[in-house]
């Protein structure tokens, strides 16, 4: 089998592309500003302009895209989400690929006023980076010729991985600073693990027809904020004043059960903690 990962240069793709390499699929990973010491192949282009010929592919990993809520400029958004879309289906189309695995956000939901948040919840005023990635979604799905899937998922975490709120949480406990939380006492599971999230890629190419072409994704167990930050304190050994926020805001959990039914398997939110923990102190 032969895969095309797009965004192999960063945190997630790297992570994927390499499990996919060491699992004996034959992959080429596509980077941007510069190339990478890797161990698969790569491709070094701008996405949203025509992709030169790079053969054929049993299916394309497209994980490349802005880095969510960092641009205020829509046009950057549209280019890297929706643009970069545009071109990979039009090289799918071109060179005969017919399955296609989009990373996509629960951004796309926008504001968040219930408990719980699945594939078919409303979506509530979006901002910039969830409405590109929902364009995208929805010029993949047009295509009858691919077979495709959107996961949509909340930020991923791992070794490496930055600018997600358990991996940002960490650092505040390491540097002593005071850590604020909401609905401390709410049970969640708004966690994915990256390389949960490389397993589960390898089971959708092993399958012969997808279910749905929307999944959200989540850890499975649930846990509450208290009991992770509480957690993550006594591991760093931290004088960090945690600093409960009373101020109404709707808190949700992701449900995560097409994924289950598709094979999805994940760590706790406790486990997550416990990992990143000892990589720090590494």
């Amino acid at each position: 089998m032969r895969v095309l990962v797009t965004g192999a240069g960063g945190f997630v793709g790297r992570c994927v592309a390499e499990y996919l390499y060491t699992s004996g699929i034959d992959v080429v990973g596509t980077v941007h500003s510069r190339d990478i010491d890797s161990m698969f192949g790569t491709v070094r282009l701008d996405l949203a302009e025509v992709w030169p010929d790079m053969g054929l592919f049993d299916a394309i990993i497209h994980i490349a895209g802005s880095v969510p809520y960092r641009e205020k400029d829509f046009r950057v958004y549209k280019r890297n989400n929706v643009d970069t879309m545009e071109r990979l289906i039009a090289y799918a189309k071109e060179h005969g690929i017919s399955r296609v695995v989009f990373f996509s956000t629960i951004g796309i939901y926008g504001e968040f006023r219930e408990a719980r948040l699945d594939e078919h919840s409303d979506r509530i005023n979006p901002e910039a980076y969830g409405l590109t990635k929902y364009m995208a979604e929805c010029l993949l799905q047009a295509e009858e010729a691919i077979e495709s899937i959107s996961l949509r998922m909340p930020g991923i975490i791992g070794y490496g991985g930055r600018g997600v709120w358990l991996s940002e949480t960490i650092e505040k406990f390491r540097r002593h600073e005071p850590v604020t939380i909401y609905a401390p006492d709410f049970a969640t599971r708004n966690f994915v693990w990256a390389e949960d999230l490389a397993k589960f890629i390898i089971r959708l190419l092993q399958t012969e027809k997808w279910s749905d072409p929307v999944v959200c994704l989540a850890s499975h167990e649930k846990a509450t904020v208290r009991a992770l930050v509480e957690e993550i304190k006594r591991r760093t050994g931290s004088r960090s004043e945690i600093i409960v926020d009373n101020r109404l805001r709707t808190p949700f959990c992701i449900d995560d059960s097409r994924a289950v039914a598709m094979g999805y398997t994940s760590i706790s939110p406790l486990e997550m903690v416990q990992r990143l923990c000892k990589m720090y102190d590494q």
